[in-house]
């Protein structure tokens, strides 16, 4: 089941409110904090990190630095995450890609989702199935076909890397039509992009944020199908895998999310103190405005309960899609 926040009800945000009534924070924040994106500066994940900072500085008192320390599918920034004192000064702006997805799939990657607390959504996005233009086809129906035909090379796709949300659900989709395709890691999606365009990849799984949209309505990229259970207003000629695929795919439905992460050990009193800091920075116009601008759907106030669920329901879905696909820690 994916997480589609903008259409669920989010429940317990009271109930946080009411425990957080009850508990001092102390003196935190008494210096500024440090947000962790896990990827080099410039990509979307930054770009959001530094939208946050200005809300996040209003609502805490004091200043948040953004550090990117790239590597390892993000693992690096986990594991500076968890380097750190247990005090609430150091989060990560995370996804499922390096908190779920990076342990299952490198076996250098020893953290797991269960040492971090999500502390809330910070946006999403539905994922689209894009093509190159050098391929000529003009449905998800002739891309299956071709996929099947053995008698032609296997169609290759692009990812940000092994493990990658990318990786997982065009892994998923070769195994529900029956084929194998050639993985392509790349170290961003800036890259990977450049060689779709370019005719030296075929496929790949992309978020609808970014310039994305763009890049498919100005016909450089072909769209196949959204991941969604409707479609996207900006493509609305795009049909939805359901739509368009031939039975087997009603519950072919992703979209990459962001999350501030914690370490988990930090007392409770903080993290409420960090929740209530980053419900009020979601509701800030300024954000919400640049982020729709962005094709990504702000996150929306959830309490630390709510903010579990989730965690632990992406995680377990995840982990079954994984075992499914048979994904190997390489």
């Amino acid at each position: 089941m994916t997480l589609c926040l903008r259409r669920r009800h989010v429940l317990g945000i009271a109930g946080g409110a009411l425990l957080g009534a009850g508990v001092r924070a102390g003196t935190f924040p008494g210096r500024p904090l440090s947000m962790i994106v896990p990827y080099p500066a410039g990509g979307p994940a930054d770009a959001q990190a530094r939208q946050l900072e200005r809300p996040m500085r209003e609502a805490l008192g004091q200043p948040l630095v953004v550090d990117n320390v790239g590597g390892a599918s993000g693992s690096i920034g986990i594991h500076k995450l968890l380097s750190a004192p247990p005090d609430g000064y150091t989060m990560l702006l995370g996804t499922p890609s390096e908190v779920i997805l990076a342990p299952l799939a490198l076996s250098a990657v020893k953290h797991t989702p269960e040492q971090l607390r999500l502390i809330g959504v910070t946006g999403h996005s539905p994922m689209i199935l894009v093509g190159a233009q050098h391929l000529g086809l003009q449905s998800l129906e002739q891309l299956a076909a071709r996929a099947r035909d053995t008698q032609r090379p296997s169609l290759t796709y692009g990812s940000i890397g092994p493990g990658s949300l990318h990786h997982l659900i065009l892994e998923d989709l070769a195994s529900r039509w029956g084929v194998v395709m050639t993985h392509i890691p790349y170290k961003g999606v800036a890259p990977m992009v450049q060689d779709l365009m370019g005719g030296h990849l075929d496929l790949s799984i992309l978020p609808s944020a970014g310039n994305v949209v763009d890049l498919i309505t100005q016909g450089k990229l072909r769209a196949y199908a959204v991941a969604d259970t409707q479609r996207l207003q900006q493509l609305a000629r795009v049909p939805t895998f359901a739509e368009a695929a031939d039975g087997g795919f009603h519950d072919f439905t992703y979209e990459i999310w962001g999350g501030m992460f914690v370490d988990r050990r930090i007392q409770l009193e903080v993290a409420l103190r960090l929740n209530a800091a980053l419900n009020a920075a979601l509701t800030d116009v300024e954000f919400q405005q640049t982020q729709l601008a962005a094709g990504s759907v702000p996150g929306v106030a959830m309490s630390l309960r709510d903010a579990e669920r989730v965690l632990t329901e992406q995680t377990a879905r995840f982990r079954s899609i994984a075992q499914k696909i048979n994904l190997r820690p390489q």
